[in-house]
């Protein structure tokens, strides 16, 4: 009876730690898609554009909406293209939005190509509040050096797992509104602008931070079932 008792215990333990995994905002859910895209919106909404200052090498900055106005951080650079976007205005899907990255540095083999330290797609609704966020970090586009210049572009999008937390935001809010922002390294000349499009062959890879995230609180689980039933037998 203590054994059935014990097992029911950490199955329940299971249940709730899933549930609590499940409904957490993870910081993962995008995917590099590659060097090359297909326009789909055109032209491409432009809602994010950061410039380094100075000697520095890196560049961060980006836009969020706090309930009322759009509030821009960091090195956002001036002009118009610094926006939080109505999901609904874009035409598009979670299965399809992309985001491209328009990089304005020299395209010659003595320059380093720029390196993204971490990116992140935020959904806030009508009160500011964050209700989806996805990120990808440490990319080096070191492989793309020799083709990147002015007016070169880099896609990414959403994966399986983050395009389904995504699409559960929106059924229960489709007035999201969508904010980015980014850290980039390795900078000398910009400014480097960050779009919204959509892609025609959505890439749908498995999200390795949730996974590891999952397996880590099972194998917790199963530890600790293991100590009970050494403790049962001493």
């Amino acid at each position: 009876m203590k054994r059935i008792l014990s097992h029911l215990t950490l199955s329940l333990a299971a249940m709730i730690f899933l549930g609590l995994t499940a409904g957490s905002a993870y910081a993962d859910g995008i995917v590099f898609v590659g060097p090359n895209h297909d326009n789909k919106i055109v032209p491409p909404l432009e809602v994010l554009s950061l410039q380094h200052h100075g000697n520095s090498t890196t560049e961060s900055g980006g836009v969020r909406f706090n309930g009322n106005n759009d509030v821009l951080f960091g090195d956002t650079s001036a002009g118009p293209h610094n926006t939080t976007v109505q999901f609904s205005s874009l035409n598009t899907t979670a299965n399809n939005l992309g985001i491209l990255l328009n990089i304005n540095e020299q395209g010659n083999q003595l320059t380093r190509a720029i390196h993204i330290d971490v990116l992140t797609l935020t959904a806030y609704d009508s009160n500011g509040n964050a209700t989806f966020i996805g990120s990808i970090e440490n990319i080096d586009l070191d492989q793309f050096r020799q083709a990147l210049g002015s007016s070169s572009d880099v896609q990414f999008g959403l994966d399986a797992i983050g395009t389904a937390r995504l699409q559960a935001a929106l059924l229960a809010n489709p007035n999201l509104r969508l904010g980015l922002s980014a850290t980039l390294s390795n900078v000398d000349a910009g400014p480097e602008r960050f779009a919204f499009n959509a892609l025609n062959s959505p890439s749908q890879v498995p999200e390795p931070a949730t996974m590891f995230l999952l397996g880590t609180g099972l194998a917790g689980v199963a530890a600790k079932m293991r100590k009970r039933r050494n403790a049962a037998k001493e």
